[in-house]
């Protein structure tokens, strides 16, 4: 395994506890949502909120850690996750519950848009795909760990009580960032216009859309398992979430030379064809092993394509802009999630776990298409 410095593993343990936060909220605020008595379209509406906030607020953060470095962003994002989840609990208004998720996304998108460009910046250039595959490995712990022990716990924990453990986590991981990351980390980026800082920069367009539909299958494991696991009986669903974190962790630390290869291009498309099976399997698990081996593909195909697309956008932009490539890659990713979610929900209105699946594993595949417009553009 690479060596890091002592700053690139604080940022790490930060981002672990930040994650434990954020997914926390990954069982409990769907149920939630379902017993305030919300129809599927609401709920896919409230949950694709995420995207609105990666519209304007990744852009935002990215420029804003170019110019005045992550440390801010990220204690911004810890306070902003923290409002959101403890507000969930004073309310079952739907547009009240809206806004509040768009908070969460907020905190969501300042801390992981800030954090991954300090990583950028404080790993070696020829160890970038590595440094970046074993950061997200953070989030893969938290994701391996937290949902089954809350999903397990949840008789006793209640819903409302786990509104707050994820606000007293975020409170944690912003003590450790305001206590022990040391200076500023500027890249000394340039001020850019609201109409540049909005615009998506052009080396890396192939790969934004790439990354959206990602997203898309993302976003249908990510939001609609805990309804899938409830409908169909699968319950706790906390274990294939727990599977899923596992393989991905396993997979980040198996393949993390892969990823400093000079073409990091030449993994997408099978790391991507990887997820859509793993979609197609979601869509007729009505059985423990295959929900499990669905979650294990998608890891495996999320673990190689997350980082490898992180990398290319870092790789194709100048240093001083490690924020806003950083930012242009979330933004896509989030708003495939967001509008995955608006469209999905609806299809899951109408035709059911199998064809909201089937949809995802379609639009995963267009995305296995689109790797040729990334080998290109570089």
């Amino acid at each position: 395994m690479p060596t890091f410095s002592r700053a690139y593993w604080t940022v790490w343990s930060a981002t672990l506890l930040f994650f434990a936060a954020f997914y926390t909220l990954i069982v409990p605020l769907p149920l939630y949502l379902d017993g305030v008595g919300l129809p599927d379209w609401e709920i896919g509406l409230i949950l694709g909120a995420f995207g609105i906030a990666s519209l304007i607020g990744r852009p935002l953060a990215g420029s804003l850690s170019d110019r005045l470095g992550s440390k801010p962003v990220i204690l911004f994002g810890t306070a902003s996750l923290l409002v959101g989840a403890l507000g969930v609990t004073q309310t079952a208004w739907p547009p009240a519950l809206f806004g509040l998720r768009i908070l969460q996304a907020a905190g969501y998108v300042a801390f992981t848009t800030a954090s991954t460009a300090l990583i950028a910046q404080l790993a070696p250039v020829a160890r970038r795909g590595a440094a970046i595959a074993l950061f997200g490995a953070a989030a893969n712990v938290a994701i391996t760990v937290t949902p089954a022990l809350v999903s397990a716990s949840l008789g006793l924990l209640t819903l409302q009580g786990a509104f707050w453990l994820c606000g007293g986590l975020a409170l944690l991981a912003g003590i450790l960032v305001w206590t022990a990351i040391p200076g500023e980390h500027s890249s000394g980026g340039r001020r850019l216009g609201m109409l540049e800082t909005l615009t998506p920069p052009a080396p890396l367009r192939a790969a934004m859309l790439t990354t959206a539909l990602f997203g898309v299958a993302f976003g249908a494991f990510y939001s609609f398992l805990p309804l899938l696991a409830e409908r169909r009986g699968l319950e706790p669903v906390g274990l294939a979430y727990t599977v899923y974190g596992a393989s991905i962790i396993l997979t980040r630390i198996l393949t993390a030379n892969l990823l400093d290869r000079p073409d990091r291009t030449q993994v997408l498309a099978p790391s991507l064809l990887v997820t859509t099976v793993g979609l197609a399997g979601f869509a007729f698990a009505e059985n423990w092993p295959l929900l499990l081996a669905s979650a294990a593909l998608m890891a495996a195909g999320s673990g190689v394509a997350h980082p490898a697309l992180i990398a290319l956008c870092v790789d194709r932009m100048p240093d001083r802009e490690r924020g806003r490539a950083t930012a242009s890659f979330y933004l896509a990713f989030d708003l495939g999630i967001g509008m995955g979610n608006w469209l999905l929900g609806p299809v899951l209105g109408s035709f059911g776990l199998v064809g909201m699946y089937a949809l995802a594993a379609g639009i995963s595949l267009v995305g296995v298409a689109t790797t040729r417009f990334v080998k290109r553009e570089g």
